[in-house]
Protein backbone atom coordinates (compact mmCIF):
# COMPACT_ATOMS: atom_id res chain seq x y z
CA UNK A 1 0.00 0.00 0.00
CA UNK A 2 3.34 1.68 0.66
CA UNK A 3 3.81 1.50 -3.40
CA UNK A 4 0.28 2.88 -4.66
CA UNK A 5 0.02 6.08 -1.75
CA UNK A 6 3.50 7.26 -3.88
CA UNK A 7 2.55 6.40 -7.10
CA UNK A 8 -0.54 8.50 -7.30
CA UNK A 9 0.68 11.77 -6.65
CA UNK A 10 3.91 10.76 -9.11
CA UNK A 11 0.79 10.32 -11.77
CA UNK A 12 -0.79 13.50 -10.86
CA UNK A 13 2.57 15.43 -11.72
CA UNK A 14 3.49 13.67 -14.61
CA UNK A 15 -0.32 14.77 -15.95
CA UNK A 16 0.04 18.43 -15.13
CA UNK A 17 3.87 18.56 -17.01
CA UNK A 18 2.34 16.47 -19.96
CA UNK A 19 -0.42 19.42 -19.96
CA UNK A 20 1.73 22.13 -19.59
CA UNK A 21 3.54 21.23 -22.07
CA UNK A 22 0.93 20.23 -24.40
CA UNK A 23 -0.66 23.70 -23.94
CA UNK A 24 3.09 25.39 -24.70
CA UNK A 25 2.97 23.57 -28.19
CA UNK A 26 0.24 25.42 -29.51
CA UNK A 27 0.42 27.37 -32.68
CA UNK A 28 1.89 30.78 -32.74
CA UNK A 29 -0.77 33.62 -32.61
CA UNK A 30 1.30 36.45 -33.28
CA UNK A 31 1.76 35.06 -36.87
CA UNK A 32 -1.81 35.66 -38.30
CA UNK A 33 -2.82 32.57 -40.68
CA UNK A 34 -4.44 33.01 -43.84
CA UNK A 35 -6.30 30.35 -46.26
CA UNK A 36 -3.77 29.71 -48.97
CA UNK A 37 -5.61 29.56 -52.49
CA UNK A 38 -5.63 26.59 -54.37
CA UNK A 39 -2.53 28.08 -56.74
CA UNK A 40 -0.34 28.65 -53.49
CA UNK A 41 -0.68 24.85 -53.34
CA UNK A 42 0.93 24.28 -56.15
CA UNK A 43 4.48 22.79 -55.56
CA UNK A 44 7.88 23.88 -56.95
CA UNK A 45 7.93 20.72 -58.93
CA UNK A 46 4.34 21.08 -60.42
CA UNK A 47 5.39 24.51 -61.65
CA UNK A 48 8.39 23.16 -62.95
CA UNK A 49 5.97 20.44 -64.36
CA UNK A 50 3.65 23.47 -66.08
CA UNK A 51 6.31 24.98 -67.64
CA UNK A 52 7.46 22.26 -69.43
CA UNK A 53 4.27 21.12 -70.99
CA UNK A 54 3.47 24.52 -71.87
CA UNK A 55 6.44 25.46 -73.44
CA UNK A 56 7.87 23.33 -76.40
CA UNK A 57 10.52 20.63 -75.92
CA UNK A 58 13.88 22.32 -77.74
CA UNK A 59 16.35 20.99 -75.25
CA UNK A 60 18.50 18.17 -76.58
CA UNK A 61 18.41 14.55 -75.39
CA UNK A 62 21.86 12.45 -74.79
CA UNK A 63 20.51 10.31 -77.86
CA UNK A 64 20.14 13.70 -79.75
CA UNK A 65 23.77 14.91 -78.78
CA UNK A 66 25.10 10.65 -79.33
CA UNK A 67 23.83 11.40 -83.40
CA UNK A 68 24.58 14.87 -83.84
CA UNK A 69 28.34 13.59 -82.44
CA UNK A 70 28.22 10.55 -84.94
CA UNK A 71 27.32 13.12 -88.11
CA UNK A 72 29.83 15.53 -86.79
CA UNK A 73 32.63 12.80 -87.09
CA UNK A 74 32.02 11.86 -90.60
CA UNK A 75 32.26 15.62 -92.22
CA UNK A 76 35.31 16.07 -90.08
CA UNK A 77 36.86 13.22 -91.83
CA UNK A 78 35.28 14.24 -94.79
CA UNK A 79 38.31 16.87 -94.85
CA UNK A 80 41.22 16.59 -96.63
CA UNK A 81 44.19 15.51 -94.69
CA UNK A 82 41.99 14.18 -91.69
CA UNK A 83 42.66 10.56 -90.91
CA UNK A 84 40.47 10.65 -87.78
CA UNK A 85 38.41 12.27 -85.53
CA UNK A 86 36.45 11.96 -82.17
CA UNK A 87 33.66 14.43 -81.23
CA UNK A 88 32.26 15.55 -77.94
CA UNK A 89 29.04 17.16 -77.82
CA UNK A 90 28.07 19.27 -74.76
CA UNK A 91 24.25 20.53 -75.03
CA UNK A 92 23.93 23.62 -72.40
CA UNK A 93 20.20 25.64 -72.87
CA UNK A 94 19.74 24.12 -76.28
CA UNK A 95 23.24 25.33 -77.47
CA UNK A 96 26.05 22.83 -77.99
CA UNK A 97 29.82 23.06 -77.46
CA UNK A 98 31.80 20.50 -79.79
CA UNK A 99 35.17 19.03 -78.78
CA UNK A 100 36.58 17.77 -81.81
CA UNK A 101 39.83 15.67 -81.69
CA UNK A 102 41.75 15.32 -84.92
CA UNK A 103 44.03 12.76 -85.87
CA UNK A 104 45.91 13.81 -89.36
CA UNK A 105 47.46 12.19 -92.14
CA UNK A 106 51.39 11.65 -91.96
CA UNK A 107 51.46 13.83 -95.08
CA UNK A 108 50.01 17.05 -93.66
CA UNK A 109 52.90 19.14 -93.29
CA UNK A 110 52.73 21.73 -89.58
CA UNK A 111 52.22 24.34 -91.90
CA UNK A 112 48.56 23.17 -92.96
CA UNK A 113 47.43 21.87 -89.77
CA UNK A 114 45.63 25.33 -88.55
CA UNK A 115 44.28 25.41 -91.92
CA UNK A 116 42.83 21.99 -91.37
CA UNK A 117 41.44 22.57 -88.10
CA UNK A 118 39.60 26.35 -89.17
CA UNK A 119 38.28 24.01 -92.04
CA UNK A 120 36.95 21.62 -89.71
CA UNK A 121 35.38 24.61 -87.40
CA UNK A 122 34.00 26.16 -89.80
CA UNK A 123 32.18 23.00 -91.58
CA UNK A 124 30.93 21.13 -87.81
CA UNK A 125 29.44 25.08 -87.47
CA UNK A 126 27.06 24.96 -90.20
CA UNK A 127 25.96 21.64 -89.53
CA UNK A 128 23.24 22.60 -86.96
CA UNK A 129 22.02 25.88 -86.13
CA UNK A 130 22.63 25.16 -82.36
CA UNK A 131 25.97 24.91 -82.41
CA UNK A 132 27.87 27.92 -80.34
CA UNK A 133 31.31 26.93 -80.46
CA UNK A 134 33.43 24.31 -82.06
CA UNK A 135 36.53 23.58 -80.50
CA UNK A 136 38.96 21.26 -82.39
CA UNK A 137 42.75 20.18 -81.30
CA UNK A 138 45.40 18.02 -82.68
CA UNK A 139 46.90 17.62 -79.32
CA UNK A 140 47.53 14.08 -79.27
CA UNK A 141 47.31 14.30 -75.67
CA UNK A 142 43.86 16.39 -75.31
CA UNK A 143 42.60 14.14 -78.76
CA UNK A 144 43.05 10.82 -76.33
CA UNK A 145 41.18 12.77 -73.04
CA UNK A 146 38.26 13.83 -76.19
CA UNK A 147 38.30 10.13 -76.97
CA UNK A 148 38.11 8.80 -73.06
CA UNK A 149 35.09 11.02 -72.89
CA UNK A 150 33.44 9.80 -76.31
CA UNK A 151 33.74 6.24 -75.15
CA UNK A 152 32.21 6.74 -71.28
CA UNK A 153 29.17 8.69 -73.06
CA UNK A 154 28.88 5.54 -75.57
CA UNK A 155 28.92 3.81 -72.67
CA UNK A 156 25.80 5.21 -71.07
CA UNK A 157 27.36 7.46 -68.40
CA UNK A 158 25.41 11.13 -68.65
CA UNK A 159 27.77 13.84 -70.75
CA UNK A 160 27.47 15.96 -67.01
CA UNK A 161 29.23 13.28 -65.68
CA UNK A 162 32.43 14.12 -67.13
CA UNK A 163 31.97 18.26 -66.93
CA UNK A 164 35.11 18.87 -64.95
CA UNK A 165 37.06 16.56 -67.87
CA UNK A 166 35.27 18.58 -70.78
CA UNK A 167 36.24 22.17 -68.65
CA UNK A 168 39.84 21.19 -68.36
CA UNK A 169 40.22 19.83 -72.26
CA UNK A 170 37.95 23.41 -73.50
CA UNK A 171 40.67 25.43 -71.19
CA UNK A 172 43.54 23.67 -73.05
CA UNK A 173 42.26 24.06 -76.30
CA UNK A 174 40.92 27.44 -76.12
CA UNK A 175 44.40 29.55 -76.16
CA UNK A 176 45.59 28.19 -79.69
CA UNK A 177 42.26 29.46 -81.05
CA UNK A 178 42.73 32.50 -83.44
Amino acid sequence: MELRGKALPIFILIAIISALVVAGCDRDEQAPRRPITPREKTTTEDSTLTRRAQQPSTQATSTEARKLADRLTNKAVEVKGVRSATVVVQPANNRYTVLVGLTLNSEVKEDQTEAIKKEVSEKLSKTDKRIDRVLVTTNPDLVRRIEDIARGILGGKPVQSFAEEITEVTRRIVPTID
